[in-house]
């Protein structure tokens, strides 16, 4: 099940230290095992880990400005950035210390002066964790059929963009997308057949759909959901009106449908004062989905 993590050439690790002697020696220490980047300050490490999520941080205690224990609690509290391990490179190494690194978040940490092995083995443990992590996560997130986010994803997706809005008042869209007559394609052509319609659909979907922030998720059955954090609705809609088309445009036959081809109607939404809670943001998707369907399907529709 496990990727062969003997090899963590991929891994990348951020060290977040003041001092250029001690960033110098800790490169030293893991270049031949990982890539390794190196920041001077707290401010600058969590910025990096906004833009270029590495798989562990290094962190020096004592920083000029914030302290890394301040900037370990902060990252802890970013849902983005808190699975990003994080140990502690510190000279204190006292009782009251180490149960500092521990409320504040952290894995792990390595005393100061460093033994080059001992810090090699805590970070070869910690890299091989991680490694794991990732991939029960992808297991857990992933639909098995379409090799695109499930269900699970989308909920735990959409509830966390939504209290990121509600934070920074971005917008927030989504579109529901079902596969038009999709029972009477299983029953002419055959279940093998409908799953191969529902992988080249959420293929097409996810060619489409390119912006890393963006997902598109199996809702269920064949039921599609995707969702656009700061995407207003003039902006899904144009994305509706594309994926309506291409999706067409594929020409996959279905001869019981009364467009001949496999075709998709949608439904677009977005989070307005008004809409501030998961179930009244997908409510509006959903019946707008089935305007679409009413209006004879192969279209979407907003609502306003």
């Amino acid at each position: 099940m496990f990727k062969d993590v003997s090899d963590l050439a991929s891994c990348e690790v951020l060290i977040v230290d003041d001092s250029e002697l001690m960033r110098k020696l800790l490169i030293g220490c893991l270049q031949d095992m990982c890539k390794v980047k190196t920041v001077e300050s707290a401010e600058e490490a969590i910025q990096y880990c906004r833009e270029d999520k590495p798989d562990l941080v290094l962190m020096d205690w004592v920083l000029e400005g914030m302290s890394g224990l301040d900037a370990c609690k902060m990252m802890q509290a970013t849902p983005e950035l808190s699975e990003i391990p994080i140990v502690f490179v510190t000279s204190n190494a006292n009782e009251e210390s180490q149960l500092q690194c521990w409320e504040a978040g952290a894995v792990d940490f390595v005393p100061k002066p460093i033994v080059p092995k001992t810090l090699q083995n805590r970070v070869r443990t910690h890299l091989n964790y991680k490694i794991q992590a990732d991939i029960l996560r992808n297991y857990s997130f992933i639909d098995g059929l379409t090799g695109i986010y499930n269900r699970r994803f989308f909920d735990t997706e959409v509830a966390r963009l939504l209290k990121q809005r509600h934070r920074v008042s971005h917008s927030l869209s989504t579109i529901m997308i079902d596969i038009d007559f999709f029972k009477k394609y299983n029953d002419h052509y055959g279940h093998s057949a409908g799953d191969d319609v529902l992988k080249q659909v959420a293929t097409k979907l996810k060619d489409i759909v390119r912006r890393p922030l963006d997902s598109v998720c199996r809702y269920g059955g064949e039921e599609f959901v995707i969702l656009l954090p700061d995407t207003p609705l003039q902006g899904a809609r144009i994305i509706a009106k594309t994926l309506v088309r291409a999706i067409a445009g594929m020409q996959i036959e279905h001869t019981q449908s009364p467009h001949q081809f496999i075709t998709i109607s949608a439904g677009v939404a977005s989070a307005a004062e008004s809409c501030a809670s998961v179930s009244s943001l997908m409510n509006s998707a959903d019946k707008v989905l089935y305007e679409a369907k009413e209006a004879g399907r192969n279209t979407f529709k907003c609502a306003e």
